[in-house]
């Protein structure tokens, strides 16, 4: 897939895309998605503890190390 720049790989992954006032970040699931944006608005994703690839998704700090 590709959107706002970025490249990613991944069925089930979510991107919050700028096109629709997003931040751009991919992320490994919509339930990652579902929490960076509560009530509509973009937060941090190392706010509620996500650590990022080296191809930039955001993912859970377990599914990283695994």
């Amino acid at each position: 897939m590709s959107c706002c720049e970025l490249t990613w790989v991944g069925a089930d992954r979510a991107h919050c895309c700028r096109r629709s006032r997003g931040c751009g970040r991919v992320f490994d699931d919509a339930p990652l998605f579902d929490a960076h944006r509560p009530q509509g608005t973009c937060r941090d994703p190392r706010e509620i503890d996500l650590a990022q690839t080296k191809n930039g998704i955001w993912l859970r700090p377990l599914d990283l190390a695994g």
